[in-house]
């Protein structure tokens, strides 16, 4: 039940600021990170690579890059179509020296995708 009221609340909140389009995108992104989000590597075996094989194999509606995992693409919803985190990362950010540095979070592949 926790996974379906996760599911629903981040398609809830994807929902809130944009108009529908690429629902089916929005769909399939809420499923993989709530249900497949959790898998870790653990003695040698990378469930989490694993559950996106997986996905890339059953689901066939939206179709996946082979390069990478299904973890490491994010939906364009103005373009209804999957980009690359990385591509979200080269982005600048300001530094207010004033504040302490435990108040910034590094835009980086791992850190936009979590």
């Amino acid at each position: 039940m926790a996974l379906v009221m996760s599911m629903c609340k981040l398609i809830e909140n994807l929902l809130l600021t944009n108009d529908v389009k690429g629902l089916e995108y929005i769909f399939v992104f809420a499923c993989i990170w709530c249900i497949g989000g959790g898998y870790i590597e653990k003695d040698g075996k990378d469930f989490k690579k694993d559950f996106s094989n997986w996905w890339k194999e059953k689901w066939k509606i939206i179709k996946f890059p082979s390069k990478g995992t299904v973890f490491d693409y994010y939906v364009d919803i103005e373009n209804s179509k999957l980009e690359e985190w990385s591509k979200m990362s080269g982005e600048a950010i300001d530094i207010d020296t004033s504040k302490a540095i435990p108040n910034y979070t590094i835009p980086t592949t791992d850190t936009i995708s979590a």
